[in-house]
């Protein structure tokens, strides 16, 4: 009898584990950490920006993630608490660039994270997010963002999932610092 190498091993492995936690009922709580900087947009320099970032998200409560198909897989995400994430990270990025985050400031940005969809094809994972960004000025928009890994082989699936829920806020994050309409939006200027 043939043996299997150890990467097919462990693929086998994580697709069993994952199929058992799906029919049997269970959950994982996925929470970002650990978000990578911004690499790729330094050249961006906002000095002179004043402006305060808010958690627009207000429901607490638990959501079951679905796939793209709209099944529920049991893995449950606090939107509110992956936003206050997002905004804190946002916040890291706009002041590394030269901008002031403050209390009060003339700009208002408000974020929230209306849709968080899991797919997971073999052994790739992937979260996309919708970011929905506003302004006290009335200018609104929502982007998209897209982070997937393969399952490492010596990280658990809670580790892999958090880590990976990191990497698309980080992303999304991205998407906003490389949208012309948004960094006019900070400036403030038509």
């Amino acid at each position: 009898m043939q043996r299997l190498s150890p990467v097919l091993r462990y693929s086998v492995l994580m697709i069993l584990l994952a199929v058992a936690v799906v029919s049997g009922g269970c959950s994982v709580t996925v929470m970002p950490n650990k978000v990578p900087p911004v690499s790729g947009l330094d050249a961006v320099s906002l000095t002179g920006v004043s402006l305060i970032i808010t958690n627009a998200e207000q429901d607490p409560s638990l959501y079951d993630v679905p796939n793209d198909k709209g099944q529920k897989l049991g893995i449950l995400v606090n939107r509110q608490a992956w936003s206050k994430v997002l905004v804190e990270t946002l916040a890291s990025e706009l002041a590394g660039r030269g901008a002031q985050v403050r209390v009060n400031a003339p700009l208002k940005l408000a974020i929230m994270l209306p849709d968080i969809m899991f797919n997971q094809i073999k052994s790739n994972y992937q979260f996309k997010v919708k970011v929905a960004v506003s302004s006290s000025s009335g200018w609104a928009k929502t982007y998209d963002a897209v982070a997937q890994t393969e399952s490492g082989l010596f990280e658990s699936s809670d580790a892999l999932m958090d880590r990976l829920a990191g990497q698309v806020l980080a992303e999304a994050t991205k998407a906003m610092l490389s949208d012309a309409e948004f960094l006019v939006q900070l400036r403030g200027k038509s």
